[in-house]
């Protein structure tokens, strides 16, 4: 105690309080940048971990794979067979499809189903092999859609997985029952197929331990390198052993492997630089999961199926097509192994090259810095406001309403335009148009009038404290809600969190506008409003992200239904948390103030 007592006496000898307050928004200025630069940190070297596999039965390429030149005739007389379907209609090339799989032994059904945006109904064909030595409450499934991500007609990636049909039926080894998919798409089309296999469907194999989506388009016999993907909507991600094995085996059998669209000429290197590239990457593509064209993998999020893709890319390299197949082969051999689900290794990863990845718990404090430097700001613009804390304490209930209204018209509003058939185009427009003007104009206070009188009272006798304190009372609330909305998604879906983090960290800097500085604060509170607009960074990403061919539209597109088609929670996400957020720093930064009118407070003489 006594200890105690003189560090007390030191604190306050020394004033250490008012100056640590003081120093508040500093401080939450640095863990921002310590968040921003723990990731930087990362792909330094010793600071990541090399793969590894946890479960000893996987034992990936340990058995002999037997696909190989014997079965290239089969496999090139379906692709003949399928060639010839090019224009033929969905329902002609299932029916076709169908009869093969009931000729290679298997049990074939079609799954008929709805597209959210359009009248005419769908169908996809898959067919089940049980397992000879299974009790049919186990399977596998490949996925060979008819159209791959980029809408390119998936010829060789069919033909290899009907092949793949006939010669799994041949074995006598699996314990799992096997499911051959061919859906119109792996986007929407597939999901429905997941979806109703999980609730409607008459013909099941049991539960789904594992899934792979081959993309193979063109009809050529040899590709250059093999490109996995594995993001999950959400934040999810297959477990870490699932790819540690696909990859394990495609390097075994001498291909490359890429991971986020590494280039060819770049796979092979291992460098900071490469490796930062593959995590930021990583992260935006998690981020954005559901968005944009799905890669197949991310539908099967939300039912514990661990999937990834597979995709050949190129036509001019050595490596031929039955080595896909036997990669195909002895993942299948490897997850046969396994007598439960998959659970030994990681769910939550970064993944910084084929062979190196970064755990949970060394990224994780990342998103948590920048929670804390939202919460230190909150802190800060209620203690360094110069006014006294009866003063804000009485304005709280009316700030309190004034937030849960802004939060509830966004939620109500960003919940009707998922059920009424708006175009994206104009909602999005609209939203932009909405955000250009509140950040431009930041002077205005046309809506925020009522903030200046307690509701059912007479006005107080100076209405510029009152007005001071409900602005600065509001960032406060506001801010303190980001902090506690990255903290509650930072875990199960870290990418997200980072990611809108990073987009409203100007709304730190937003203030309320003073007579003595009103000039340079309108321009500081304009361009950080700009900055953290939701759908100005909408525009960002749809410019700068290559895969929205459509531009910022198919990104507020992929917003609207990514709810209903993927089960997606990203644009709840921005309509609960980030918009209310924006909307109550855009109408902090919108009042102004007369600073003369109220007293500063004494920190070292009062606290």
């Amino acid at each position: 105690m006594a200890l105690l007592e003189v560090l007390q006496r030191k604190i306050h000898k020394y004033g250490l309080v008012p100056k640590l307050i003081k120093a508040l928004p500093i401080i939450s200025l640095v863990c921002a940048l310590v968040g921003t630069g723990w990731i930087l940190y990362l792909p330094i070297d010793g600071q990541y971990r090399k793969t590894y596999i946890s479960e000893n039965a996987l034992m990936p390429s340990q058995a002999y794979s037997y696909y190989r030149e014997s079965e290239w005739n089969f496999l090139r007389g379906y692709r003949d067979e399928l060639h010839n379907l090019v224009a033929n209609s969905t329902i002609e090339r299932n029916a076709e499809v169908k009869n093969y799989l009931t000729e290679a032994g298997y049990t074939a059904a079609e799954h008929h189903y709805t597209p959210s945006n359009a009248n005419e109904s769908g169908s996809n064909v898959y067919g089940i092999l049980n397992a000879p030595r299974g009790d049919g409450t186990e399977a596998m499934v490949i996925v060979a859609p008819w159209t791959t991500s980029d809408g390119t007609y998936n010829e060789n990636g069919i033909a290899l997985a009907m092949g793949m049909a006939r010669y799994f039926a041949r074995w006598t080894i699996w314990s799992k029952n096997i499911i051959l998919v061919i859906p119109e798409n792996n986007q929407f089309a597939l999901r429905s197929w997941v979806k109703s296999y999980h609730s409607s469907l008459d013909l099941t194999a049991g539960s789904i331990e594992a899934a792979l989506v081959i993309e193979y388009p063109g009809s050529g016999d040899y590709y250059d390198y093999l490109e996995v993907s594995y993001e999950g909507v959400n934040g999810q991600l297959p477990n870490l052993d699932l790819l540690n094995t696909a990859i394990s085996i495609s390097e075994h059998e001498g291909m490359k492997v890429s991971l986020q669209k590494t280039p060819k000429d770049q796979i092979g290197e291992n460098t900071y630089w490469s490796r930062l590239t593959v995590l930021f990457n990583g992260i935006k593509a998690l981020a954005l999961a559901g968005l944009k064209r799905s890669n197949g993998c991310e539908v099967f999020s939300g039912y514990r199926i661990q999937a990834i893709t597979l995709r050949a890319v190129g036509d001019n390299g050595s490596v031929d097509i039955t080595t896909l197949g036997r990669v195909i082969e002895a993942t299948f051999r490897s997850v046969n192994n396994l007598l439960e689900k998959f659970h030994q290794s990681f769910f939550f990863y970064l993944m910084l090259a084929p062979r190196n990845f970064i755990s949970i718990g060394t990224y994780l404090p990342s998103a948590v810095f920048f929670s804390v430097a939202f919460a230190l700001a909150a802190l800060s613009e209620i203690l360094n406001c110069g006014l006294p804390l009866p003063v804000l304490v009485g304005s709280g209930t009316k700030v309190l309403l004034t937030f849960l209204s802004i939060t509830a018209s966004s939620l109500l509003l960003g919940s009707l335009v998922l059920f009424f058939p708006v175009p994206a185009s104009l909602i999005y427009y609209t939203f932009l148009i909405f955000g250009l003007i509140v950040a431009s104009l930041p002077t205005k206070q046309l809506l925020l009038a009522a903030l200046a009188r307690p509701w059912g009272k007479s006005n107080p006798a100076n209405p510029y404290i009152q007005l001071a304190s409900s602005a600065h009372l509001l960032h406060a609330v506001c801010l303190l809600y980001a902090s506690l909305i990255i903290t509650s998604i930072l875990v199960v879906n870290f990418s997200l969190a980072y990611t809108m983090s990073i987009c409203m960290l100007p709304l730190t800097f937003v203030r309320p506008i003073t007579l003595r500085s009103s000039n340079y604060q309108e321009n500081i509170n304009a361009v950080s409003l700009l900055l953290s607009c939701p759908f100005f960074i909408v525009l960002l990403i749809g410019i700068l992200d290559g895969d929205f061919t459509n531009g910022p539209v198919e990104v507020m597109q992929g917003l609207l239904t990514s709810w209903k088609d993927f089960d997606c929670w990203t644009w709840s996400i921005v309509i609960v948390g980030w918009i209310p957020v924006w909307i109550g720093s855009a109408v902090c930064g919108s009042l102004i103030v007369d600073e003369s009118e109220y007293g500063v407070v004494d920190l070292k003489k009062d606290l």
